[in-house]
């Protein structure tokens, strides 16, 4: 159980920094981004909200996943972002090529399938960090009140 509690916070501290690190790079390089968001045929006239909204919520994410009662609920917002992140790119790289990437930090170096591939990795460490969670709280003992 051990092992379990601390993978599950070594994956919560992964997000935790890769998210934290991709939002305030958006947010130091603001003007840039919203620019790129601009360009995007899903996004165009709402990247001025898309360009705040995005790095608060990882942001957001990050708190709930430092702190443990909130985790759980901190990796499904976590999986749910990988899941959209990971389409978004899918879509870009089906239908519009060119256009360069609005990631943060040294994610922009990466190509449209690079990032691909490295999404689903996170979108699977963010499952398995979901069923550890899960696992674990059926092993611990439950203590009924009277």
């Amino acid at each position: 159980m051990k092992n379990k509690a601390f993978a599950i916070r070594f994956i919560a501290a992964i997000f935790i920094f890769l998210f934290t690190y991709t939002a305030l790079s958006k947010l130091f390089d603001f003007t840039s981004f919203k620019n790129v968001l601009h360009q995007s045929p899903l996004i165009g006239k709402m990247s001025l909200i898309v360009a705040w909204a995005l790095p608060l919520i990882e942001l957001a994410t990050s708190v709930l996943l430092f702190f443990q009662r909130s985790r759980l609920v901190g990796l499904y917002v976590s999986l749910a972002l990988m899941i959209v992140f990971t389409v978004y790119l899918m879509y870009m790289i089906l239908f519009t090529p060119n256009l360069p990437c609005s990631c943060g930090g040294v994610l922009k170096q990466m190509t449209w399938q690079q990032h691909v591939w490295f999404n689903l990795f996170f979108t699977g460490l963010a499952a398995f960090s979901i069923w550890l969670t899960r696992q674990k709280s059926q092993q611990e003992p439950k203590i009924l009140l009277q």
